[in-house]
């Protein structure tokens, strides 16, 4: 693990040239991407307990493993489809496990959060038990990851050295997407940009995906500025990266995790404003990410001629039956509330609004886009609680938190609230990232 960490240290650049060689392998193979998934849960599992978790080995193959679990989909990689969850669930298990935990507090928030979402499963179907475990595993894993990270990293203490080497953690798959995003870009002549989200520029993968992703890649080098520190050794490659990842996040044409990535740098930056460094040199990093942002808007504009434009714009349109235009999502959220109405108390289960959903308007079955309308329609009135205890969790944490932790947390429960506001729990990161705003800074070892 020390090995690891130094070569994160002082070659940092080298590594991300080489995640963009990798990724470029399992965009062509299948097998290669299978090997690195599996590897990574092998030795990340060996390091654990090997180390004891001394090095923060749980946390950090955690954060590559949130990075790397959408190269796995999208390179078809042969790996369970919920790995990243499961992964993060056992390497911050066992690094518990490993290590004294007295100095970590277990919230009733988070307890009225995981137990409130637990009657509703006598409510799923039991055909046989392989299915019913399934859909049970496959629909509250994101939940339980939630949890987990919650207790892993409330109190942990962190220095700002161990907060960026997990920064380059999560980042350095998320280059190897970018690989395969470019690699897999069709023809000029051939792309064409329409009023939805465009899966030509999303290597094939779901562009919401793929956008909440690259969000994230914006996010951690926007906050890192804000934080007042740099990633990859030098600020030009953090824009030189940011830059990167921004342009093709506006060309997915997805707009839930570019908007989500812009609140939540608004929302950190906002809270670092009673900061003395805020003031001086973090003011003008934090500058220079909103031009790039910018002139690359105005670059992805011209580019598709306009249709990025009117594809944001499109957010607020209304239809003529006075309904808001553009995606099912919100056919999707008002069928999921047309259940709740009619299953008040418990909602109808885990996974059974799937198949409902046809019947209260969608017009066939189709997976939640919204976790908070999921909750309420397969957890009824324990879903509405369970989600006002996350909610009243963040606040109260907020109260109690130092200025630049403040920062953190304002800046990843933005993150992870607003990720599973417009995409569910697809992805493993919305559950991690809201465990991770709960850590405490070291400030005896500062950077500067």
């Amino acid at each position: 693990m020390v090995r690891i960490l130094y070569l994160l240290k002082y070659y940092p650049i080298q590594l991300v040239i080489l995640h963009f060689i990798l990724g470029a392998i399992a965009s062509k193979s299948q097998t290669f991407a299978t090997v690195w998934g599996w590897s990574v849960i092998i030795v990340g599992v060996y390091y654990i307990i090997k180390t004891r978790n001394r090095f923060n080995a749980a946390i950090m193959f955690s954060g590559y493993l949130v990075g790397l679990e959408i190269v796995l989909r999208m390179t078809n990689a042969v790996v369970l489809w919920e790995l990243g969850k499961y992964g993060i669930i056992v390497f911050l298990v066992l690094g518990l496990l490993m290590e004294d935990i007295k100095h970590h507090r277990v919230s009733i928030f988070i307890l009225i959060y995981l137990l409130l979402l637990l009657p509703s499963i006598s409510l799923v179907p039991y055909e046989n038990f392989n299915l019913w475990r399934q859909t049970i595993a496959f629909n509250l894993s994101g939940p339980l990851s939630l949890f987990i990270s919650f207790l892993h990293f409330r109190n942990r203490i962190i220095d700002e050295n161990e907060l960026i080497q997990l920064f380059k953690f999560i980042l350095l798959p998320l280059f190897s997407m970018t690989a395969i995003l470019i690699i897999r870009i069709p023809e000029l002549e051939d792309i064409v940009f329409g009023s939805e989200a465009n899966f030509q520029m999303s290597g094939g993968y779901g562009p919401n995906q793929v956008s909440s992703a690259l969000g994230l890649v914006i996010t951690i080098i926007a906050l890192s500025k804000i934080l007042g520190f740099t990633i990859f050794t030098k600020n030009i490659y953090d824009y030189g990266f940011l830059g990167i990842c921004s342009i093709q996040a506006y060309l997915t044409l997805a707009r839930g995790g570019v908007l989500t990535a812009i609140l939540a740098i608004f929302s950190a930056w906002l809270v670092s404003l009673g900061q003395e460094s805020s003031r001086t040199r973090q003011t003008g990093k934090i500058t220079y990410v909103i031009l790039i942002l910018i002139i690359l808007w105005n670059v992805a504009s011209d580019f598709t001629h306009g249709a990025m434009e009117r594809r944001y714009i499109s957010i607020l349109d209304v239809d003529a039956s006075g309904e808001l235009s553009g995606s099912g999502r919100m056919l999707i959220m008002a069928a999921d509330l047309g259940i709740f109405a009619d299953n008040l108390l418990t909602g109808v289960g885990p996974g059974v609004a799937t198949y409902l959903r046809g019947y209260y308007g969608y017009g066939k079955a189709v997976a939640a886009h919204s976790e908070f309308t999921r909750m309420l329609a397969e957890h009824g009135l324990f879903g509405l609680f369970s989600l006002g205890a996350l909610i009243f969790l963040s606040l109260k944490e907020f109260t109690i938190r130092k200025k630049k932790e403040k920062c953190i947390l304002v800046c990843f429960v933005t993150i992870a609230i607003l990720t599973m506001l417009h995409s569910a729990m697809r992805l493993c990161m919305p559950g991690f990232i809201f465990g991770l705003s709960f850590f405490k800074i070291d400030n005896s070892k500062n950077l500067n």
